[in-house]
């Protein structure tokens, strides 16, 4: 549930990278001030120990009355911890504090050492004088030590758990403050009509939220244009659907009303010839919708130029014929260039089919050239009647048509070729064929990946 609440919200998020951050590294600070102020305390204690020790050597010499060492005052509450015996000779118990057990202590006689006595650990120093042959051990419980450094602990964490809940409301205001700018871009994105795709206006945003608000302008920008385009698509399709289905209506209509048999049969093939031509444009159609943006088609993987253009050339030689041309291919073994072999197919049969329509009737051959290299090219050449170098710009544009032709094709191939071209970075150009007339379109493919 927690998790979930942090995912769910950028600012719970924040808040809780920041506390925890916070928290960590106080923590941190607090284990290294711990292990220091107790190391700092066993310095400490432990020259308090060996002075102890030097101080009741020097002053051991008379006769100690034992009961007044026994019954000595606790004048601190970590006194009852600290305990101090008198060896004589270091066999004979002369006398001791009333903590201090009856045994000694530690068994060295000089230096520190640490010892369990009674299920407790001491720190012990001793120090015996020779001439006198006493020995003296001072030792302190462990645990006074620990207490210490404890309380030491509290009172570092006392104020994270203090300050730690007001960190986090004036944590709280301020990402709420930070956040404002998206909140306000939210509410503004969530207020608009579905068909209002003009950019956002929120003002001066932060710099963070700067970029957001340019991919969604820039997001709203290419749907605008996408629908602008289909729309315009839509439209052209429309109107150049509307003139072939009526020309089949009418057809039909001559059909119908056909006195004789021969007069019916040729409005028959008519109707036939109409819907071939209905066919192969709602199939250009098809196919520049899928090479739109918003198309599903990758331009992703390799193809062998050659081997696709030899196919093509395959599949036209017949149509090519019918119309007294004829089509050959000069190509090498081999051509790799970085297209899906589907998209290459398709923009070599738009133009192998062009110049089968166009060239027919004033031309004698069509030529298919490909030249490897780096940058593998293919050209397209014919020797028909050409197009005038002041229409070659509008070639590529949708349902475009050269008047005085008389050839009714759908007027998409060209774009269909620029289409393609574009989605596997190629570029298109259309020149004056070598010969001085005819039309050259050149192809000029990237360097394969």
């Amino acid at each position: 549930m927690v998790e979930r609440l942090v995912a769910s919200s950028l600012r719970n998020r924040l808040l809780a990278l920041v506390l925890g951050g916070v928290a960590v590294a106080w923590i941190g600070a607090a284990v290294f001030a711990y292990r220091d102020a107790r190391h700092e305390a066993d310095e400490l204690l432990d020259g308090y120990l060996a002075q102890s020790a030097a101080l009741i050597v020097t002053q051991a010499g008379g006769d100690l009355d034992d009961l007044e060492v026994e019954h000595a005052p606790q004048l601190h509450r970590y006194a009852r911890r600290v305990a101090f015996q008198i060896w004589d000779d270091g066999k004979t118990l002369r006398t001791h504090s009333v903590n201090a057990p009856d045994r000694r202590l530690s068994p060295r006689t000089e230096g520190f050492d640490e010892v369990e006595v009674n299920g407790q650990t001491w720190r012990v120093f001793s120090s015996y004088d020779p001439q006198r042959k006493i020995l003296v051990q001072v030792g302190e419980v462990r645990s006074a030590r620990d207490a210490i450094a404890g309380a030491v602990a509290q009172g570092l964490a006392a104020p994270l758990i203090v300050a730690l809940p007001v960190l986090g409301v004036l944590l709280w205001i301020a990402v709420t403050l930070g956040l404002a700018p998206l909140q306000a871009m939210g509410r503004a994105v969530a207020r608009r009509d579905p068909a209002n795709l003009a950019p956002l206006d929120v003002g001066s945003p932060p710099r963070e939220v700067a970029p957001i608000v340019a991919s969604l302008n820039s997001l709203f920008e290419r749907v605008r244009a996408s629908m602008e385009h289909e729309r315009r698509f839509t439209a052209d399709a429309a109107h150049e659907l509307r003139t072939p289905v009526a020309a089949l209506r009418a057809q039909a209509e001559v059909a119908l009303a056909a006195a004789d048999e021969t007069q019916r049969r040729h409005a028959l093939e008519g109707v036939i010839a109409g819907c071939d031509r209905v066919a192969h444009l709602i199939g250009q159609l098809l196919t520049l919708a899928r090479l739109d943006p918003a198309g599903t088609v990758s331009p992703l993987g390799t193809a062998d130029l050659a081997v696709v253009a030899r196919e093509v050339a395959a599949t036209h030689a017949q149509a090519a014929l019918d119309r007294g041309l004829e089509l050959s291919v000069e190509a090498p073994v081999a051509a790799i260039v970085a297209v899906e072999p589907a998209l290459l197919q398709i923009l070599l049969r738009n133009l192998v089919d062009n110049a089968v329509r166009y060239a027919a009737g004033q031309g004698h051959e069509i030529r298919i050239e490909v030249t490897a290299g780096d940058c593998p090219v293919c050209r397209v050449v014919d020797d028909g009647p050409g197009i005038p170098p002041e229409e070659r710009a509008r070639l590529g544009e949708r349902f475009h048509r050269r008047e005085g032709t008389g050839e009714q094709g759908s007027g998409l191939g060209l774009s269909i070729v620029r289409r393609i071209a574009d989605l596997c970075a190629a570029t298109v150009a259309f020149e004056t064929a070598p010969a001085g007339h005819g039309l050259c379109v050149t192809v000029h493919f990237p360097r394969p990946r």
